[in-house]
């Protein structure tokens, strides 16, 4: 995994805020750890109080840290706005933050004895100069593992939407499976069809494009099939890291069930593959929102 570890502060009773560990990648990690899959995460961790914090949960978890690297700078945070039917906004407080020091940084090797694939996306994906070293990163490790990105779409941190769209666009072409929530499509192609954006997506390059559709399940496009999940009913409390809880279940499942690898990758064309993969996915995130906060 590659990306930011954020604090979000989430609302509780009383109108206090409560601060709990998130960010997109690091949320993945923990979740795949927590399911006893090997997870190292690729990233930074502030000096502060909450970088401390944040140090701890992967601890807890299990996520190997050798390649997180521990600095004097600020944690990222991000205050989460949630809605009634349980889905997040959130503002952003990023500059000087740990998560986006990147630049001059070693990252691994990539062998792939070792490594099953690499994941990334959100916000280091696209602000500098975290941006630039994770693409040229993920541009190498791309002809060893296989690449899975989640965009994680958040426009008041990224910036120009054309310019995000643009960018976007660029790692999709990389990867060989993106994960992208319906909302996240919407912020960057309004109005436009989930399935014209996928076809399109499907023709810069990966094998499968999964879009998570909240309480309508998820659907996976492949140039062989397209495959529809339903969601697992439960009671909500927020929907806060449920992507990315989905995202550990597809990528720990293909894993796991021995379909990640580059010369294995044709078995996602078998619509009774994928579709395991997004049952299984499907339980993960539905777990997720049964807990505030991401989990």
């Amino acid at each position: 995994m590659a990306g930011e570890n954020i604090i979000d502060l989430v609302p509780a009773p009383g109108g206090q805020l409560r601060p709990t560990c998130g960010g997109g990648p690091a949320n993945t990690a923990v979740s795949l750890a927590r399911r006893g899959i090997p997870t190292a995460l690729v990233g930074a961790v502030g000096g502060d109080h909450f970088g401390r914090q944040i140090w701890r949960r992967h601890i807890a978890a299990g996520v190997r840290r050798e390649w997180l690297l521990r600095t004097d700078l600020p944690s990222t945070l991000g205050l989460a706005i949630v809605h009634e039917d349980g889905s997040a906004e959130h503002d952003y407080w990023t500059t000087g933050a740990a998560d986006f020091a990147w630049e001059g940084r070693a990252l691994p090797g990539l062998d792939p004895a070792q490594i099953d694939l690499v994941h990334f996306g959100s916000l280091a994906a696209y602000i500098e100069p975290s941006a630039r070293a994770i693409e040229h990163w993920v541009n190498r490790a791309r002809r060893a593992v296989p690449i899975s990105f989640d965009p994680n779409i958040r426009l008041s941190a990224m910036g120009d939407q054309a310019k995000v769209v643009e960018r976007t666009e660029r790692l999709v072409g990389l990867s060989n499976l993106v994960r992208v929530s319906e909302r996240d499509l919407a912020r960057l192609y309004p109005g436009t069809a989930v399935d014209e954006i996928a076809r399109k997506w499907l023709e810069a390059g990966p094998d499968l494009v999964v879009v998570t559709l909240g309480d309508a399940g998820s659907v996976a496009f492949h140039h062989n099939h397209v495959t529809e999940m339903a969601a697992v009913p439960v009671d909500v409390v927020d929907r806060v890291g449920a992507g990315d809880a989905f995202t550990s279940g597809l990528l720990g499942w293909l894993t796991s069930a021995g379909w990640m690898r580059l010369d294995r990758l044709p078995a996602w064309g078998n619509p009774a593959v994928v579709g395991a993969a997004l049952r299984y996915a499907s339980q993960v995130a539905a777990q997720a929102c049964t807990v505030p906060g991401a989990p």
